[in-house]
């Protein structure tokens, strides 16, 4: 079954309401609603520390990365995504992507999530010119 959201966007940025779980056990949809950036210039999804820690995240060891902020090593994190899309929306039980393996974002952004290529790859996403936005996925 194919599943839609959708939104208005910031003049901007592009953000989307998610939540955040636990990479196991997959029957577990308990998690932490996050604010997400949606990134098609990043490669990997982010979770801030703050929400890593509120759901019991262990960090996988840190890495170099590369970003527009400069170079430095990050903690990584294993962790899901759900979407809450149409007749979800009401029930409470999200649409979950398959685990990732993403990066700590800084606490204090406007966003404690961010969206990259890692999830996007697997949705047909549109951004209109009149802030109009879709995302199709499932």
């Amino acid at each position: 079954m194919l599943h839609r959201i959708d939104w208005r966007r910031e003049r901007r940025r592009i953000l989307l309401p998610v939540v955040i779980l636990r990479p196991y056990p997959v029957t577990d949809l308990s998690g932490e609603q996050a604010t997400a950036l949606i990134d098609t210039g990043s490669s990997i999804s982010g979770v801030a520390l703050a929400v890593a820690e509120s759901i019991g995240l262990v960090g996988l060891g840190k890495r170099p990365l590369k970003s527009a902020q400069g170079e430095g090593q990050v903690e990584r994190y294993a962790f899901r995504v759900g979407f809450n899309a149409g007749e979800e929306q009401n029930t409470g039980f999200p649409f979950v992507f398959d685990e990732v393996i993403g990066i700590e974002l800084t606490n204090g952004f406007e966003f404690n999530a961010l969206i990259g290529m890692d999830i996007l790859s697997q949705c047909d996403f549109t951004s209109r010119r009149d802030g109009a936005c879709s995302l199709h996925f499932g």
